[in-house]
């Protein structure tokens, strides 16, 4: 039993420096990412049409920065992860786990996913991830829309009325996780993204469930 555990330990520790070394040869991000953003002049009129977008489409050098993280990212689902947001600053990610604590083993399909993507690649997952890319950590649901469009994972053919749709429904569902990464500004009328500044530490061992997931859990038992 104790050479089993110095194995387990000793295969643990090779798997997380190995992740650590993937995280660290990500390169600098590109200048475009750097860049300072002015809130006031971002919001500015939004109380008139709440649903308006308040950044562009990311350009060609921007998504595919974000698309060397998304793959890292999804490489290691085990650990949390640091994107990094429209404003250049670093914004930390749950680790991926599901209310049984286990990873899925096949890809469930979805009209709005690519077939051949990770198996733990979900709706949830990628409108999380653009959530926690918002400049300021905060944006409208027509922000989280343009920044989920970026994702390798999406396919391109998906039109603006499907998306806002499954976004949607999506944000509602993560407001309602047992830690929840976003909350609604109703005054503002701006999605807030929580987890931005945490340590991996501080994530809850099923931090990304749903509070209705326990709710059956227990009543289920």
């Amino acid at each position: 039993m104790l050479v089993k555990l110095v194995d387990c330990f000793a295969n643990w520790l090779k798997n997380d420096q190995e992740s650590l070394k993937q995280i660290g040869s990500l390169p600098a991000p590109p200048v475009a990412l750097l860049q300072p953003i002015d809130g006031k002049e971002r919001f500015k009129g939004l109380r008139a049409q709440k649903s308006l977008s308040t950044i562009s489409p990311s350009s060609d050098e921007v998504r595919t920065y974000f698309h060397r993280e998304e793959i890292l990212r999804y490489s290691i689902p085990e650990r949390a992860f640091s994107y990094t947001a429209l404003d250049g600053k670093k914004s930390t990610v749950a680790p991926l786990r599901k209310c049984s604590g286990k990873p899925s083993a096949r890809v469930r399909d979805h009209f709005m996913l690519k077939k051949n993507r990770p198996p733990h690649v979900t709706v949830l997952c990628l409108v999380r991830d653009a959530t926690a890319r918002l400049p300021g950590s905060m944006g409208t649901r027509a922000d989280v829309c343009t920044l989920i469009r970026d994702s390798q994972f999406v396919v391109d053919e998906i039109s603006d009325s499907q998306l806002n749709q499954v976004v949607s429904g999506a944000l509602d569902r993560l407001h309602y996780e047992l830690d929840p990464c976003v909350k609604y500004d109703r005054d503002r009328h701006l999605w807030v993204y929580l987890h931005g500044e945490r340590e991996e530490e501080e994530f809850e061992s099923d931090g990304t469930s749903s509070r209705r997931c326990k709710w059956l859990d227990s009543n289920l038992a």
